[in-house]
């Protein structure tokens, strides 16, 4: 991914060059399979607003720079599943760090963007 400039999309939302050297910086380093929370996301690239940061993320995540998941969660600690979306999460799972089975509430979802080509 470092060959590719990831520019046009900050500049598409009218983030200043920080925030595209910041974006290039942190996607020339990425892997397959990393995850990153949408706060991780905004701490590496520090675009002027979250609303902004949103509409780059949907961007790369249309792009197939990245895939949204969501990652259900064990109250214990750890993930327990990925699904592509929260319609598609089941209202109970089995929750492997625990030995039984949950209700899966809100509290137990997390929003994940996967890496899914490296730099």
């Amino acid at each position: 991914m470092s060959s590719i400039n990831l520019g046009n999309i900050t500049s598409k939302f009218h983030e200043g060059l920080g925030t595209t050297v910041r974006l290039n910086r942190l996607a020339s380093h990425w892997h397959p399979g990393e995850v990153y929370t949408f706060d991780h996301l905004y701490q590496e690239i520090s675009p002027s607003s979250t609303q902004n940061l949103a509409l780059i993320v949907a961007e790369l995540v249309q792009r197939g720079f990245l895939e949204k998941l969501v990652r259900v969660e064990s109250p214990t600690g750890g993930g327990i599943k990925d699904f592509p979306s929260v319609e598609d999460v089941p209202e109970r799972i089995y929750d492997f760090h625990s030995d039984r089975e949950i209700e899966v509430q809100p509290d137990n979802l997390r929003i994940l963007f996967k890496v899914r080509h490296g730099g």
